[in-house]
């Protein structure tokens, strides 16, 4: 949680760096807030538990970084040069965010100017993100509007923009009074000489909305396609200055995925999650389950406990629960299966479960015998009472694995589990296929 606070503080420290390290501090911060957030996260887990995670977030990760190249990248919007189109101000949590789509215009190769193939050609008046043609910028990649075509002849006078001796109407969304005049120090698009009025084949003039204080394309010229990263497709942050430049929002597909989205998201919070455990026949093995919070009561984020309960564990039922290990004084949240309710008296005698002096087989996989070092195992042995009697509001809960010469992680080791400690029942196996089913 320190390294979050930390990389929060960097974040907010990279607004007021220089220009060339703004976006190289602001993304430190953000990686320092990430790892942080990770080491929280993983800290109750075991070793194999972690392995099966990393190896799901890193195939995650690969499929974000696959997507940010490939389809669409989040870009902070530096300066005011495209107002108010585009609201720019590089202090922290100011400034419109967007999304670029890149695979509009075509897919270009890594870290490269150059495009694998092409896609749709660039339109007038097209919001689009670049890299830049100068090589001392301050900012490698800019957001401006494609004013000029390729092959046209453009001046700017009287405040308007020409195109082959025709004047340019604005889009509607454009103000009507956008300056585009510029100094004769930006001589692209503005001198008579062919070579800076004619726009030359796979080129363009991009130029921003805020004329009067924008370096845009009448100082640098023209920008070849293969600089452009992809187009402006709206603006996500801050909620407020949300904005659909494509009308891709009205489209049904899209509210269908926002829709499964918040579906997701509500499901999530107040019904159920997945979860990775241990293989009952395999212990380095992971079994992936979904835990239905709703199977026991209402479910309400941010609560040790249930808001409210209809319905106790039963024995038999396999359940996600906290705990704290004795041994390293961290919570971890496991899988076991419940073998004795509150007020039974519990023994594990060679190997077998006997409640109220019965013998208890509980539901496959459940093991019959529960084998390993019981001399470890401090609850549900010997005649004391306290270690073998369950409170009220409390379960003894076994895991279903067995682990040689060791014992795993459950009431054994851990006591007695308090009721408000059980988040939910574990309901399904979806992972592996071949062990897919109810559990």
């Amino acid at each position: 949680m320190t390294l979050f606070v930390v990389g929060i503080g960097v974040m907010y420290m990279s607004s007021r760096a220089r220009p060339a390290l703004m976006d190289t501090v602001n993304y430190t911060g953000i990686a320092i807030a990430a790892v942080g957030c990770l080491l929280w996260f993983i800290s109750g887990m075991d070793r194999a538990q972690l392995f099966e995670w990393l190896r799901s977030g890193a195939t995650a990760l690969l499929l974000a970084l696959m997507i940010r190249w490939a389809v669409a990248e989040p870009y902070r919007i530096p300066s005011g040069s495209m107002e108010p189109t585009l609201h720019g101000d590089p202090r922290f949590g100011r400034g419109d965010r967007v999304f670029v789509n890149k695979w509009v215009y075509g897919l270009r190769y890594p870290f490269m100017n150059k495009r694998i193939w092409y896609g749709k050609a660039p339109e007038r008046w097209d919001l689009v993100v670049f890299k830049t043609v100068e090589e001392d910028a301050v900012h490698k990649t800019l957001v401006k509007r494609i004013v000029g075509m390729p092959g046209e002849h453009v001046q700017i006078r009287d405040g308007r923009v020409y195109a082959d001796g025709e004047p340019l109407e604005l889009p509607s969304e454009m103000s009507d009074d956008t300056y585009f005049t510029t100094p004769l120090d930006g001589p692209y698009g503005v001198q008579t000489p062919e070579r800076f009025s004619v726009i030359p084949d796979g080129h363009y003039l991009v130029l921003g909305d805020n004329s009067a204080h924008s370096r845009d394309g009448r100082y640098f010229g023209w920008v070849p396609n293969e600089h452009i990263v992809g187009r402006v497709s709206c603006i996500w942050f801050p909620p407020q200055r949300w904005r659909d430049f494509t009308g891709f929002a009205r489209t049904w597909w899209w509210r269908g995925i926002l829709a499964l989205v918040f579906l997701a998201i509500i499901l999530r919070l107040f019904v159920g999650r997945l979860y990775p455990a241990h293989n009952a026949d395999d212990p380095k093995k992971i079994d992936h389950l979904v835990v239905s919070f709703a199977h026991y009561g209402l479910h309400l984020p941010a609560m040790s406990r249930l808001a409210t309960r209809w319905r106790a564990p039963q024995r038999g039922e396999l359940v996600m629960y906290a705990a704290e290990n004795p041994e390293d004084n961290v919570t971890h949240l496991l899988v076991g299966r419940v073998a004795a309710l509150p007020g039974e008296h519990v023994q594990l005698q060679d190997g077998l479960l006997t409640v109220d002096n019965e013998t208890v087989t509980l539901p496959p996989p459940a093991p019959e015998c529960y084998a390993g070092p019981h001399g470890k195992a401090k609850y549900g042995r010997g005649k004391s009472k306290e270690h073998s009697v369950v409170p009220e509001k409390h379960y003894f809960i076994l895991a279903d694995e067995t682990i040689e010469d060791a014992l795993p992680p459950d009431s054994r080791t851990l006591g007695w589990i308090p009721l408000e400690r059980i988040a939910g029942r574990a309901v399904w196996c979806w992972w592996p296929p071949q062990r897919m089913g109810r559990r």
